[in-house]
Formats: structure tokens, C-alpha cells, sequence
């Protein structure tokens, strides 16, 4: 079976969880479970982690890469490509001070590089700790007359050049797609997550999508894998399997 846990940013906002939370969290992960991303086989005889960080902010950078380096575990990173920068001399306070909604306005990208640069994403990529996913070019409702081969061809396209890693998998932006955009995703890529509140049988299940339990705003470390949690994971498999969703 397997967990696959999304995130979003550290110390900032709603949308985030604690720094000490968070390496509490991820520590105790570590220590009692599978941990695992997407080209990884699924060992039967424990519950399977993966841990998927959505947007790439500059915050998994600073705070998420070196907890993985030390526990020697590996992360899913999904990156939104409009947004990542060549490289950046912004000063990281203020690139940590960027809210999560005002990051995506504007110009904000440019002014403040509150998301990861290619330099560091690279960087973690030559670690072998963090494994890369497409978020889509310009994180956009994917049914909403968007661009589909910009949005899910070109961000593979780019991702691979610039990181010279072959990308298998596409985290859906908004959590939102239809059968038109399942069906693309499905011939360019190996795996897509969703959000879906569930549990996993494999990294593809029936729908040959991986459901995401949502773990912003962490209160312990094991929070999301209480008892009590996981009635709910089995129930939201078997709707969302019923539902081809």
C-alpha cells in the first residue's frame, strides 16, 4: 500500500506547515516507514510514504532539502515552470516572505524569486534525493481553455533539457483535469497525482492516477497516520475508483 502526502510551503501562511513540525514529521516518517517516489518499486510488507512537495517554492529549498539530506530521504517536487528563475541574487528573506497566493501575480516571480532557480533545482536533482514532476507551465485550471501541449508536453520537454533527467510524472495544478486532459497526461507521462484524499494499491491504481492526502498545517508528527485517518483514506479509494476519478 502506499501514502503519497502533498505539501506546499514551510513557515509561511496557510498553505504550510511549521519548520519544527515538519523535520519533526519527517524524521518519525523516516523512521517507521517506506519512504518513496514514483520510479520506486512498492515492497508489500510495510506501508509504502511518498512525500510530494507541489509549486517548488525556495522554501523546500532552504528548509526540506537539508532534513532529506540528513535522514537520507527522497522527495517528489512539483515545478510550475513560468515561475522558476536561472538563477537569483534576491535576498532569501525576502524570498521567504512571499505569500503563497501573491507569488503566482504579476511579476512577482521575477522581483522577489520566491520559487527554487533551475541552479537549485539542479542541484537537488544531482543528489539523487529529489525526483522531479511536471505542475504544468503556468499552473493553470488545465479545463479552463488552457493549452494542453504547452501545459503538459512543453513543461516535460523543458524539465528534461534543463535538468537532463527524464520526467515521469505530472502533478495535476488545482487538482483539476477532465477525461480530455487524463488522456494527454496518460500518453506523455507515466504517472498523475491528484489530490483525492485516499489511500494507494499501486502508483497507479484502477484510474491510473496516485491520490494525495492534503498535509499542510501539521499539528504532530503523525497527524495523517492516525488510526481514525485511515478509514477515511480506504473509503475516499473506493469512491474515487467508483466515481473513474
Amino acid at each position: 500500500m502506499l501514502l503519497t502526502f502533498s505539501y506546499h510551503r514551510v513557515n509561511n501562511g496557510k498553505y504550510s506547515n511549521s519548520k519544527k513540525v515538519l523535520e519533526e514529521h519527517l524524521s518519525y516518517l523516516a523512521k517507521n516507514y517506506n519512504i518513496v517516489t514514483p520510479k520506486d518499486s512498492l515492497p508489500f510488507y510495510k506501508l509504502n510514504i511518498c512525500l510530494s512537495f507541489d509549486d517548488g517554492f525556495y522554501d523546500f529549498y532552504k528548509y526540506v532539502f537539508p532534513v532529506l539530506k540528513k535522514l537520507k530521504i527522497k522527495a517528489l517536487l512539483a515545478i510550475p515552470i513560468k515561475y522558476i528563475l536561472n538563477e537569483t541574487t534576491i535576498d532569501p528573506k525576502i524570498r521567504l516572505s512571499v505569500g503563497y497566493k501573491e507569488a503566482m501575480k504579476g511579476v512577482i516571480y521575477k522581483t522577489k524569486a520566491p520559487f527554487c532557480t533551475w541552479q537549485e533545482i539542479k542541484q537537488m536533482v544531482d543528489s539523487n534525493l529529489v525526483e522531479i514532476a511536471s505542475h504544468s507551465y503556468n499552473h493553470v485550471n488545465l479545463i479552463d481553455n488552457a493549452d494542453l501541449d504547452l501545459e503538459i508536453v512543453e513543461s516535460k520537454k523543458i524539465l528534461e533539457e534543463k535538468l537532463n533527467t527524464k520526467i515521469a510524472t505530472f502533478v495535476y495544478p488545482l487538482g483539476k483535469f477532465d477525461d480530455t486532459v487524463h488522456k494527454k497526461v496518460k500518453k506523455h507521462y507515466k504517472y498523475a497525482m491528484r489530490l483525492g484524499s485516499a489511500i494507494n494499491f499501486s502508483w497507479q491504481n484502477i484510474s491510473s492516477i496516485t491520490y494525495r492526502v492534503i498535509s499542510d498545517n501539521l499539528k504532530s508528527k503523525n497527524e495523517n497516520l492516525k488510526l481514525k485517518n485511515y478509514i477515511s483514506y480506504f473509503w475516499f479509494f473506493f469512491l474515487n475508483t467508483f466515481r473513474k476519478r
